[in-house]
Order: structure tokens, then sequence, then C-alpha cells
């Protein structure tokens, strides 16, 4: 046996799949250490194949954070956001201005797609529930539509997509338009004629 033939042989080994896999894993868990071990406190339970389970508590804040709320937008619920507590009060202006900005931004393309969304008989209802200052009676609105719109399901549609867009609200058959329902009324510009 040839030096060569031992130096092929043990080549052969060293370029085995086992031996490259398990040295690839061993290069992924050195280089991404801190990323897997931020993963991992993240994670309150994992589930292995057999029915191994593990669960941990999910790791204490680090640091006192004081919670704040950004300003509110009209019409827009303002969401919890906890700052951390040692941002300054430029910091803090900065984050919150942005914020109002993206959900501004947020509700302007939300217009945008009711806009293409609501059709024209639904945009009518919107603007005809909204010249009354009190709730108005599904009974009611079922009774001044019947001519326009004859098909009673395609109401009930009507009904459920402005609900489902909290343009407007029911409560016991009672029909109001929301905030958000005004708001984008008056976002969209000149009310259509109603019957």
């Amino acid at each position: 046996m040839s030096i060569v033939q031992i130096v092929l042989d043990y080549l052969r080994v060293l370029l085995s799949a086992p031996v490259m896999a398990a040295t690839v894993a061993i290069v992924f868990f050195v280089l991404f250490r801190n990323d897997l071990k931020a993963l991992f406190l993240r994670v309150a339970k994992l589930k292995f194949p057999g029915g191994v389970e593990v669960s941990t508590t999910q790791s204490a804040r680090i640091g006192n954070e004081a919670p704040t709320n950004p300003p509110a937008v009209p019409g827009i619920p303002a969401p919890s956001v906890t700052l951390p507590a040692q941002l300054t009060d430029q910091q803090r202006e900065q984050i919150n201005s942005l914020l109002a900005a993206e959900q501004a931004t947020s509700r302007v393309w939300e217009y945008r797609f009711l806009n293409y969304f609501l059709v024209a008989h639904t945009q009518r209802v919107l603007d005809w529930l909204s010249q009354f200052p009190q709730q108005v009676p599904y009974s009611f609105y079922d009774t001044q539509w019947l001519p326009i719109i004859p098909d009673a399901n395609e109401r009930i549609a009507i009904i459920t997509a402005l609900q489902a867009h909290h343009l407007i609200q029911t409560d016991s058959q009672l029909l109001v338009v929301t905030p958000k329902g005004r708001e984008y009324i008056q976002w969209r510009g000149q009310p259509k004629p109603a019957p």
C-alpha cells in the first residue's frame, strides 16, 4: 500500500457526507450563535419529533421602561406603544411623529381601498345614514332602499360590508355611522344623493 493510497483513503473519509454535514453544522452554530440565542429566548414552546416538548419562559425585559402612548390621530385608535426609558424627549417626539404619520398614511390607503371596494349603492347607503344625527332602525333602512335595491340579500350585504370596515355600528337593529365612517365620507368628498 503506497502513501498516495493512504492519503486518498483519508481524504475519502474526510470528504464524506456525514463529516461535511457535521462541519457545516458546527460552522453555522458558531457564526450564528448570538442570533440563535436570541431566537431561543423568544420561543416559549418547542415540539420535537416523537412528542418531546420543551417550554421556557420569555426573557425578562432589561431596563426600566416607561409606557407612553403617541398622540391620537382623529378617528384612529391610538396603539399602546412602550418606549424605552433611556430615550431622550426629542427621540420620543420623533418616534411619536413617525407613528402618527404612518397611521395617517395607513388610513389614506385604507380609504383608497374603500373607494375601490365599496360599490356605488354601498357608498350611497353610507351617505344616507350619515344624514341622520340619531340611530336609524334597520327596518326603516330596509323600507327606504327596497325600491332602489330590490334584492334583500344585497341590502344585507351592504350593511355587512359597512360593519366589516367599521364604518357603521349596529346595536339591536339600530344603525349608526361611526366616527371613522364620517371621516371617510369627509375624506371622499361630496356625498352622493340619497333616495
